[in-house]
């Protein structure tokens, strides 16, 4: 599965409740902590449309990299990462206001723990020097202030924005989740991969890629038709559009014997190499020399049955996202003039050849092949590209279904270029230090989480 921002929200507040908890740090953790986790709070709400006005901490204490806070830094500098990553496939739901709100909320009110956790820590007298401290409890204190006006609980809920994903998967604890990263990393290759840069072969190859990873599916969806009774409709929908995925697949390799994007020359890219990592690792899982496994040995179980829905979900969305990228290669391919047809078959498609064919073999003297961008020279081949990417899009959508991932945003292309959409700062009251001092003792004790 893929961690998704309402997860990175949710290990947050879990790191700042620790953080609360153990607030009794080391004072150099406690100084460089805050400071860490003020930065990765500034850097994501950012990206939630708000600028914390307060400057960060200038006292020059603390330079370590240990303790709770830290930890608390990284989650929310992880949610941060997120939102700075996606592209124009998953950006829009950054244009839900009432989400987006929700979202600011969460942070301020997960880092107005950790700022608690702070304060508890001065009040319980860690750090040594009361300058140091007094200055370290205003600047918290002022931070707190505009963390409690932007952190308003039960706003809303983050709605589609929580269901950002990440480009990969999470690091692989296994077998069946070390093939659901090694087929978005094929997907990620393809997609880095530029269209002046492919040769004929690699079109070739991506061709076989797809329908390779097609049969794959069919024989991984065959399986959990013999050992899972749920969804038996959406399980044959699935068999069937991968079944026209790899026959449609078999017609643009056909397409490429006529069509070249190079006389010669050979490359050898990286999403070919991604592709035999995945290629090996789904012999190892399935076959056990010679024969495949049975499927009570692949799905033997509910839990394993569940890892396996996810494992063809993965594939087949890296399967849509090549056979889409594939598509629009040879689209740009065709616009650029790169791809080249058989001399005959440009000849049948211009009109000046009938009308003047003496000036016509004066313009085209080559002898076999010639360069165009006449898109009707590939109506069969793009025709076809469009119709399997078409069926592993169904593929895709069914797959999701199933694995229950249909609330998942994923990105994928190369990353669209965003900057942070930062609003005027809100109105705020600042909690006056003398307040506060009134309750210091109660939040060394307890806050209410």
């Amino acid at each position: 599965m893929r961690a998704t921002y309402k997860d990175l929200l949710a290990l947050a507040r879990r790191r700042a409740v620790a953080a609360y908890n153990l607030a009794c740090v080391d004072a150099s953790d406690l100084v460089a902590g805050w400071r860490a986790t003020l930065s990765a709070t500034r850097h994501h709400l950012r990206w939630l449309g708000v600028e914390l006005s307060t400057e960060d901490f200038a006292c020059g204490l603390g330079e370590r990299g240990e303790g709770p806070l830290f930890l608390l830094a990284e989650a929310l500098g992880a949610g941060a990462d997120l939102l700075a990553t996606q592209n124009g496939s998953t950006w829009v739901a950054m244009d839900d206001v009432e989400a987006v709100e929700a979202a600011r909320a969460e942070v301020a009110v997960i880092a107005g723990i950790g700022a608690r956790a702070v304060i508890t820590a001065l009040a319980a007298g860690r750090m040594r020097s009361r300058a140091g401290s007094g200055l370290l409890y205003e600047h918290v204190v002022s931070v707190l202030g505009e963390l409690e006006a932007l952190g308003e609980p039960g706003v809303s809920e983050i709605g589609s924005l929580g269901g950002l994903a990440t480009r990969l998967p999470r690091e692989p604890v296994d077998e069946l989740s070390r093939i659901s990263r090694l087929a978005a990393a094929w997907q990620v290759a393809h997609e880095a991969t530029s269209p002046r840069s492919l040769l004929t072969r690699d079109l070739r190859s991506t061709t076989a890629q797809l329908r390779t990873v097609a049969g794959y599916l069919i024989h991984l969806t065959r399986v959990l038709q013999m050992v899972d009774d749920c969804q038996p409709q959406e399980l044959a929908s699935l068999a069937e559009s991968l079944r026209r995925s790899a026959a449609t697949e078999a017609q643009v390799s056909r397409g490429w014997q006529t069509r070249l994007s190079d006389v010669n020359g050979r490359s050898d890219g990286p999403a070919e190499d991604a592709f035999v990592h995945l290629l090996d690792a789904l012999k190892r899982w399935l076959c056990e020399g010679d024969r495949l496994r049975p499927p009570d040995e692949i799905a033997g179980n509910a839990n394993s049955v569940k890892m396996l829905r996810e494992v063809v979900d993965e594939i087949a969305n890296a399967g849509h996202r090549v056979a889409s990228h594939h598509e629009e290669s040879v689209w740009f391919l065709i616009h650029a003039g790169c791809l080249f047809v058989p001399k005959f078959e440009l000849a049948r498609r211009d009109p000046e050849f009938d009308r003047r064919p003496s000036v016509w073999r004066m313009r085209y003297p080559q002898p076999s092949w010639l360069r165009t961008a006449r898109a009707s020279c590939f109506e069969q081949l793009t025709s076809a590209l469009a119709e399997a990417a078409g069926h592993f899009a169904d593929a895709a959508q069914t797959s999701r279904r199933l694995a229950g991932t249909t609330e998942q945003h994923r990105p994928f292309g190369a990353n669209f270029a965003t900057v942070p959409r930062v609003l005027p700062p809100p109105q705020w009251n600042h909690v006056l230090l003398d307040e506060l001092d009134l309750a210091i003792s109660n939040e060394a004790s307890s806050v209410d989480l």
